[in-house]
């Protein structure tokens, strides 16, 4: 149901532009309840006031289950900028710090995240202000003020109980060295795949965890490949763990919808800025200038969230590789006897590994196969020493970069390994791009791998090349990866033949 568009106590001849109040799109796994009505008593003993929309978001976003865990492992909210959003992230943390202890009695750690360190900063003194207003919560700190953390170590705040509520810039380092339970990603259009490939890890030992997303719609210059992925995840609703509100007019995920969208039209700004008429600031005539003075693709993006899936076409072919002609070549090609390769792939964060082998089938052919994916990594070193074995003594090759965690463990039981240079690594997806193109690798009929090169795209790797790059976070691509770098190294092996030992003479 729409909200007047009137706001009620000016509802006469002074009456004005009244923002939406509920989403164009909300999706929420099955419920049994929200803990929402404890967060916002927190936010109002803390002198905080929510609109309604930022109401029904946290509502949705603090959704439980029967055993009051939270039903969203991940929640994204998409709306344009000077709506409030703020006004969603600081009763959330607020509720996370002071509220809800762990079911272990561990204290807990909320980790808010932005692009940029102003914007982690400016954060970070917002909610100073709200804490340091409040004699309530001020009692809840660790020595009062001095629980208050502001210098080179941490920026954030620290309960007598041991919560902590950390600010921090996104990169490939964040979050090295400590847990945490919760995370927001502020100005998640700017989230690079790196960034939280070093984030999410440090939540893999913790229970009920949850990943707020709140951004805009990306620009061709963002990093954005995750944030479109929890948009993505949250549209269609394939994933059972993912929230998703957004606010915009109707039509906005539709290509051609959106292309027709009208821009002067009033309706359209309501719907695209739940915030209009109650923030300051953000009024019609603030809207008018945008319209006249900036482009309008760049007003439908950031003053509306507009923001258009991806059209079937361009989602069927994200890389060069033929995926017609590795269908054609399937078949029954095992890869077994002496001479193999072998290429491990980790997932992101050290969640699983895949394990692929290789071998020269033919004068023109190499026939490659999934060998095994699991969760985790311990299992890897044990399991590639066995196919090690089984396929005499195969040469086993890694992206040191990406097995880091396993190297140690390769070495302990004693496989040695060939560790691919960045330009290797560049060679590797055109050497199978190529092959592949030309009906030159061999393959078993492997669900798995199929769809890992279906939804695997590409990205430069300095000026060496391109290597594989997940289309979405949620797909992996260690099957594209470890098949690709399997192939590369039966080439390898046969560029650099085994040598003869040399003979010693003149000695017993």
């Amino acid at each position: 149901m729409a909200t007047s568009l009137l706001l009620p106590e000016q509802s006469g001849r002074s009456g004005k532009l009244l923002g939406l109040q509920e989403p164009s799109l909300l999706r929420i796994p099955e419920r049994a309840g929200s803990r929402v009505g404890e967060a916002l008593d927190l936010a109002a003993v803390a002198g905080l006031r929510e609109d309604p929309w930022q109401e029904l978001t946290l509502d949705a976003i603090l959704s439980i289950d029967g055993s009051e865990r939270w039903v969203c492992t991940e929640f994204g909210v998409l709306v344009s900028r000077q709506n409030g959003k703020g006004n969603i992230i600081l009763p959330y943390e607020l509720a996370h710090l002071f509220l809800w202890p762990k079911a272990d009695g561990e204290p807990k750690t909320i980790l808010h995240s932005a692009h940029e360190v102003k914007t982690a900063v400016e954060a970070f003194r917002r909610l100073k202000r709200v804490i340091t207003a409040s004699p309530l919560l001020m009692g809840e700190l660790l020595g009062g003020e001095r629980g208050i953390k502001d210098n080179n170590q941490w920026r954030g705040f620290e309960l007598a109980n041991g919560n902590r509520l950390m600010f921090m810039a996104r990169s490939r380092n964040a979050g090295v060295g400590f847990t945490v339970d919760v995370l927001v990603v502020d100005e998640a259009q700017e989230t690079p795949q790196a960034a939280m490939d070093a984030l999410l890890p440090t939540m893999s030992a913790v229970d009920n965890t949850q990943v707020l997303f709140t951004g805009t719609v990306p620009d061709e210059l963002n990093n954005a490949e995750y944030w479109e992925g929890v948009r993505d995840r949250g549209r269609s609703g394939t994933d059972p763990r993912t929230g998703w509100a957004e606010f915009n007019p109707k039509g906005s995920h539709d290509p051609d919808v959106a292309a027709k969208i009208n821009i002067r039209d009033p309706q359209v700004w309501r719907a695209g800025n739940p915030g209009l008429g109650l923030r300051p600031g953000l009024t019609r005539e603030t809207i008018e200038d945008e319209i006249s003075r900036l482009d309008p693709e760049a007003v439908k993006r950031l003053r509306f969230s507009i923001w258009p899936n991806r059209r079937e076409e361009e989602a069927e072919r994200l890389s060069e590789l033929d995926l017609a002609v590795w269908k054609r070549v399937a078949g029954d090609y095992p890869v077994q006897g002496d001479g193999g390769v072998i290429a491990i792939a980790l997932g992101r964060g050290g969640g699983y590994a895949t394990i692929s082998k290789a071998i020269r089938f033919d004068e023109d052919h190499i026939a490659v196969e999934h060998h095994k994916t699991d969760r985790k990594v311990r299992w890897v070193a044990d399991e590639v020493k066995a196919l090690k074995a089984e396929l005499g003594n195969a040469l086993v090759v890694v992206d040191p970069k990406n097995a880091a965690m396993i190297l140690s463990d390769l070495d302990r039981v004693g496989v040695k390994y060939l560790p691919m240079a960045l330009d290797e690594i560049a060679a590797a997806h055109s050497i199978f791009i190529e092959l592949s193109n030309d009906g030159l690798v061999l393959h078993r009929d492997q669900v798995e791998v199929t769809k890992s090169l279906e939804l695997a795209t590409t990205r430069a790797i300095g000026r060496a090349g391109f290597t594989w790059e997940p289309s979405d976070p949620t797909k992996p691509i260690s099957h594209a990866q470890s098949v690709t770098w399997a192939v590369w190294g039966v080439i390898k092996s046969e560029a650099s033949p085994k040598r003869e030992p040399a003979v010693v003479r003149g000695y017993a």
